[in-house]
């Protein structure tokens, strides 16, 4: 079945016939099955949504009968919790991925509200008023959860009842172990009889701690947050329930009407009557009540004006969709106007008043077909798995990181397993969980090698650690490599010229063999004009680039040499230690010493003193002593004439006589921080101009505001 869906998800429809729509059909059952029944999918939602919506079109175009695509989901297996009826039938949203369907959306839901026949009804029964403003659709938008669904029955004040979907019609009486849940209120300030709808979540920090759990235990692990939500509402002992801290949000109700009367009836004076209908008829005004009666609603909830502001807030969703603490994939789009909803229509499969933005792909399922062991500037042995190449978000990816051979283990990865992947917007793409469906005893285990795949240099194990890693810090090809690639980059001795394929060459023709060697290229002049691609005017721009690269500041080179764990933050405060060429040489401090510095941790102080008193190093440092012109902080004395008490500052934008990054380096030259935002930790704010957001807030968090006069006086002592 996964083969074959594989196949037909890279189909064209032309290419479907009759007997493919009928495998299809078994396909979804078979997928359901496996979603719902056993918590083991085997493809991601993402795939599904693409198998369903190719069924959906297959079945009108061969003119199928019986269409699965009308079922909102599967029955799914018997359980042992009591069926009951749906006051009001449950459907599913339809959805959509892009700006085009969105705008699509606007203009279905104004051809229906337009039409003369629905003019003629709305028209008896709105104002002047209120039929002007039909023209412009107010929309509201807000997470979709795409959990697990739950209705729950107040009466006379009290909690009485929860199901949850069993298919369409019928529902699973949940009522024992949603009275777990700690956000459910049990007793509400509302009499009369309530239905609310929404969906259980359980938070991802809660998942990885029940996984991690699990895996020392060797109980079951769960594929997702969903199926551990699904599985911990459903299981027999409702302690586990309560102890999955388990999340409701509500969003719907089957009685809007009965609800609208009570709001009508405690909010709403005589004097609001002209704005009767606007504000009593809104879903806005409604599910913002809801939580006036102590219902988690989405923290994410907004009324808009046109589909334009609709996009436009799709568009800076990004940066608070990494801040959730739950999976949200879709945002849900409804027509703010509820006496609108019946004017606009529902279909057996899902209303035409609201549908769901659903962001791009971010997990996939692919197969791993080999293992590379990377070494990577830290010494650290990485394995990366090389994948069959698969589109996630608009992007082939082939690779996917492991991190460590302990979550190899703790993942049970294999070579040729079918494997979930997952994409987060801008990040490197990463395993998340292993297909296993079937005997994989025949597939080949992933083991640690026993020497570093580019010197072969016998390995080592940190203790008490997960790292393997490569000893040899000097001749080791693929360090050379890493590290020389992050020595002339942009951030650091930044030549121009000087990337990544011309390191790999020059490393690989023997050309250069570290950092001394870059340095040095104009000796090597004839031997790259040698090389293909490269000509004289080429040669010439990279030798000059490295020219004005030896002036260099103490910080940069001390960062740009990679000593393990010192950091650019790091390698600005040891560099306050040198007054000049001979400290770097005759290093002279201990322990104790670099403990004593701020965000000098015991380990770091440990690898700088190591990394100072190497013979090899020691060369090193000689040799770039006396090719670079090497800027070491000026001797000032500001602050308690001690190096070790340095303040944090940040600037406004811009000054009149100063660019940003002069300032920046006179706050550096003196031993004092640069920081970009305002914070409680922040010491001074150097200010220009008071109209800034910085000033507002620094005075808010009472932190001491200076002129650019007054830090240049401070400057010149």
């Amino acid at each position: 079945m996964l083969e074959l869906s594989k196949k037909y998800l890279k189909m064209d429809i032309l290419e479907f016939s009759v007997e493919d729509v009928e495998k299809l059909q078994e396909i979804i059952k078979y997928h359901c099955d496996l979603y719902y029944n056993k918590e083991e999918p085997v493809i991601s939602d993402f795939e599904y949504d693409e198998l369903f919506k190719k069924l959906q079109i297959l079945e009108n175009n061969f003119w199928i009968n019986l269409k699965l695509s009308n079922k909102v989901w599967v029955e799914i297996l018997e359980s042992t919790f009591k069926k009951v009826k749906h006051s009001r039938p449950m459907i599913s949203l339809d959805n959509t991925y892009n700006e085009e369907d969105l705008n699509n959306f606007d203009e279905r839901v104004r051809k229906n509200i337009n039409s003369l026949d629905n003019q003629n009804k709305l028209f008896n029964i709105l104002k002047d008023k209120e039929q002007e403003e039909l023209s412009n659709i107010e929309y509201t938008l807000e997470f979709k959860f795409d959990w697990l669904w739950i209705e729950l029955i107040y009466d006379n004040w009290e909690l009485i009842q929860a199901i949850t979907r069993w298919n369409w019609l019928e529902w699973e009486d949940v009522t024992i172990n949603v009275m777990q849940i700690d956000n459910i209120p049990k007793k509400i300030p509302y009499k009369n009889y309530l239905e609310v709808r929404g969906e259980v979540v359980m938070p991802i920090s809660v998942f990885q701690e029940i996984n991690e759990i699990a895996k020392k235990e060797w109980t079951k692990i769960f594929s997702n947050p969903r199926n551990a939500a699904s599985w911990s509402l459903r299981i027999k002992d409702s302690s586990l329930t309560k102890k999955r801290k388990l999340q409701f949000f509500a969003y719907d109700l089957t009685n809007f009407d009965e609800f609208v009367k009570f709001l009508n009836f405690n909010y709403l004076s005589n004097s609001d009557s002209i704005e009767h209908f606007k504000i009593e008829k809104t879903y806005f005004y409604i599910i913002n009540n809801l939580e006036k009666l102590g219902f988690s609603i989405s923290s994410y909830f907004k009324k808009l004006n046109w589909i334009n502001e609709v996009i436009d807030a799709i568009e800076k969703f990004w940066n608070i969709k990494k801040t959730i603490d739950f999976e949200i994939d879709w945002l849900v789009l409804k027509v703010n106007n509820i006496l609108l909803w019946q004017y606009i229509w529902t279909t057996d499969h899902h209303p035409k008043y609201a549908i769901a933005y659903k962001f791009p792909a971010e997990i996939l399922t692919t197969k791993v077909l080999s293992i590379e062991h990377s070494v990577w500037k830290t010494w650290t042995i990485t394995p990366v798995a090389n994948l069959e190449p698969i589109n996630i978000a608009w992007v082939i990816v082939k690779r996917a990181t492991l991190h460590n051979y302990e979550e190899i283990e703790n993942l049970d990865v294999r070579i040729w397993d079918t494997v979930f992947i997952k994409r987060a917007w801008e990040v490197i793409p990463k395993i998340i969980s292993v297909v296993k469906q079937w005997s994989r005893d025949n597939l080949e285990k992933i083991c640690p090698p026993k020497f570093c795949p580019s010197c072969q240099t016998e390995l080592r194990k940190d203790k008490d650690k997960v790292r393997y890693y490569c000893p040899n810090e000097i001749d080791c090809p693929a360090k050379n490599h890493e590290k020389l690639t992050f020595a002339v980059g942009k951030q650091w001795f930044n030549i121009d010229g000087f990337w990544e394929k011309q390191v790999e060459l020059f490393l690989n023709e023997g050309i250069i063999h570290n950092i001394v060697d870059v340095f040095k290229i104009s000796e090597k002049k004839d031997e790259i004009l040698f090389l293909e691609w490269f000509q004289n005017k080429s040669v010439n721009n990279l030798i000059l680039s490295v020219e004005k690269a030896k002036k260099v500041s103490i910080n940069t080179l001390l960062t740009a040499l990679w000593i393990s764990w010192v950091g650019k933050k790091t390698a600005k405060t040891i560099s306050k230690l040198f007054k000049n060429s001979q400290d770097l040489i005759n290093f002279s401090y201990n322990l104790e010493d670099l403990e004593q510095l701020e965000d000098v941790w015991p380990e770091i102080a440990k690898n700088v003193i190591n990394y100072f008193n190497n013979n090899a190093h020691k060369i090193l440092l000689k040799e770039l002593i006396n090719i670079l012109n090497i800027e070491y902080y000026e001797k000032k004395e500001i602050l308690n004439n001690s190096i070790f008490n340095w303040k944090k500052v940040c600037i406004t934008w811009s000054f009149e006589w100063y660019s940003r990054d002069q300032l920046i380096k006179k706050i550096e030259l003196v031993g004092w921080y640069f920081v970009t935002s305002v914070t409680k930790n922040t010491d001074y704010l150097l200010l220009w101009d008071n109209s800034w957001s910085k000033f507002k807030k620094a005075n808010e968090l009472g932190i001491k505001i200076i002129s650019l006069k007054e830090f240049l006086n401070l400057y010149e002592l």
